[in-house]
């Protein structure tokens, strides 16, 4: 074997540990998520099977009042009240009308505005921070500026961005609200959520399909490690 083959070889293999390096990181995420996943479904399903007790030990109320049958699913400190606020109008155009001098060197203007008014454009803003508690009923949340209920009864739609917030959609209301919480804790909340709403709704059996769906989806995308580089020639 050549000086050059020899390089070639050991180019080749350092080629590859770094490739199984890489897939070796993406298999360790990929099988976080599954492990979430599968998590997930066993709660899912043993609270449609009546054993929610199991898993939501926890009997307070946080401050908050609660109805009878109602417990905590999930308790969120110092998260953000999100409401859709408009920017404020704008102008567009020249003046319409004409100016003469006054005293003193200023002048004044006569005539009209001869541009067009532009409604500000809206968009999701923080108005307040403070505590919220997710039930199998509702949600609720306390700040210092406002208080806001969500029942998951009277919910259109309730909109996940991963980078962790969500807004819901009320039956009867104005805009859309929400709360933010944080890009961190953005999966274990957005569960929750979901499970609270299956809970108040009765879906359980149809979100343990959708996760069992979503397991399927990752299963199909599973990393694949390639094998490890030949030995070098004796």
């Amino acid at each position: 074997m050549g000086i050059f083959d020899s390089f070639t070889k050991r180019r080749a293999a350092r080629r590859a540990e770094r490739a199984r390096a890489v897939a070796g990181a993406e298999m360790s995420v990929w099988q976080e998520r599954m492990d979430k996943v599968d998590e997930m479904l066993t709660i899912v399903r043993d609270c449609a099977a009546g054993r929610a007790a199991d898993h939501f030990t926890d009997r307070s109320d946080y401050g908050f009042m609660l109805s009878g049958d109602e417990f905590a699913v999930a308790y969120l400190q110092q998260v953000a009240y999100l409401e859709n606020v408009r920017a404020p109008a704008r102008y567009s155009g020249g003046y319409g009308g004409v100016s003469f001098p006054i005293f003193g060197g200023l002048r004044v203007n006569t005539g009209r505005m001869g541009g067009k008014r532009i409604p500000g454009e809206e968009s999701i803003t923080v108005t307040d921070e403070g505590n919220a508690l997710v039930t199998n009923a509702r949600i609720m949340f306390v700040g210092s500026k406002r208080t806001h209920e969500w029942e998951f009864t009277k919910m259109v739609s309730a909109s996940h961005h991963a980078d962790g917030w969500t807004v819901f959609a009320m039956k009867g209301r104005g805009k859309p609200t929400g709360l933010g919480y944080g890009e961190s804790v953005a999966t274990e909340v957005q569960f929750r959520l979901e499970l609270a709403a299956a809970m108040a709704l009765g879906s359980l059996d149809r979100y343990a399909s959708e996760l069992e769906a979503e397991k399927l989806q990752m299963e199909a995308v599973r990393p694949a490690i390639p094998p490890p580089p030949p030995p070098p020639a004796p």
